[in-house]
């Protein structure tokens, strides 16, 4: 009896040690075909709203984890992603680093210049820190156009692209292939966060600052580590799309970029990564699709979040996982 029941235990393992295989056999077929197959099937122009579409979802991971997770609502996801372009830009244009010199400085300035920000949070909530922090972005954007002699004012600068051992990667397709890695290292670190201890106190931050207190955390240090994990991800969009462009200016880091921001995560889940990354491959295709219809793409996402709230209201991640769920 005892030999049998060692028996089925035995196989039951060998079962999930099988499925384990397969799911991640499925993961690093995926991940090889993401990998490989844009760049050879794919016109510069899509592979170029592909990178736009990355940069986009760093920007919403980040942006989602203070607001629909931790439910700060703080309006400076522009201001944090003009800070990540503005010195990746500034130490390669100015300080003749390279991209990868300068992709970390920026992530590190973004980083604590949201942790710094935090600080309001500590003390104003709600409608308050929203206003704030938009102060913040509107101040950011008023000093990159009167920083001449750093900034280059409103006539912007010209950025370098990346080289690796001297080669330039100048085409969308090379772009590409260094964006991609970088985006899925982001949500790796960011499922990884999400899933443990302090994902957890994310969470309780947004459900109750009293209990989270109770409990013996304080909510302000909890506060400060979610506004630098967005201001980490925004610095990496910022100096990624500054790499796509080639060029950046003042009025590209305004408050359209966290409006944006907020509808793409809206449309794809408050507080949810797949609706994140959901969220900001619609909104990237809207953007683009409609980029030459001055008015139409407003028009576009209002359409879009009506649809999504009437249709949806748990947003495209929602949706999946009702249909998960009831099957």
């Amino acid at each position: 009896m005892q030999s049998s029941d060692s028996l089925a235990g035995s196989r039951e393992q060998a079962a999930k040690m099988r499925g384990r295989m397969a799911v991640g056999g499925a993961w690093i077929l995926a991940a090889a075909g993401l990998f490989l197959l844009p760049p050879s099937l794919f016109s510069d122009y899509q592979l170029y709203t592909l990178n736009l579409a990355l940069v986009n979802i760093l920007l919403a991971v980040g942006l989602n984890l203070v607001i629909g997770v931790a439910r700060q609502f703080a309006l400076f996801t522009g201001a944090l992603f003009g800070i990540g372009a503005y010195v990746s830009g500034i130490c390669q244009v100015r300080y003749g680093l390279s991209f990868f010199a300068a992709l970390p400085l920026a992530v590190a300035v973004a980083t604590v210049a949201s942790a710094a920000i935090s600080l309001i949070a500590w003390r104003a909530g709600d409608l308050y820190l929203a206003m704030i922090t938009f102060g913040f972005g509107e101040i950011f954007q008023f000093v990159l156009v009167h920083a001449d002699s750093l900034t280059n004012g409103p006539d912007g600068l010209a950025i370098p692209r990346p080289a690796v051992a001297g080669a330039l990667l100048a085409a969308p397709g090379q772009l590409y292939l260094l964006f991609l890695p970088l985006t899925v290292l982001a949500l790796i670190a960011y499922r990884y966060i999400e899933t443990g201890s302090l994902g957890r106190l994310f969470v309780a931050l947004g459900d109750s600052e009293p209990a989270l207190a109770s409990i013996g955390y304080d909510h302000r240090v909890i506060k400060t580590a979610a506004f630098a994990i967005q201001g980490a991800y925004a610095g990496l969009a910022g100096a990624l799309f500054a790499a796509a462009v080639g060029f950046i200016d003042p009025y590209s880091f305004g408050l359209s970029v966290t409006l944006q921001q907020l509808a793409a995560i809206a449309i794809g889940g408050f507080g949810s990564l797949a609706g994140s990354v959901l969220g900001s491959v619609t909104m990237t295709l809207v953007d683009r699709v409609l980029i030459d219809f001055p008015g139409l793409r407003e028009l576009g996402y209002g359409l879009c979040l009506m649809a999504v709230f009437l249709i949806f209201p748990g947003g495209l991640a929602g949706l999946f996982s009702r249909r998960r769920s009831s099957t």
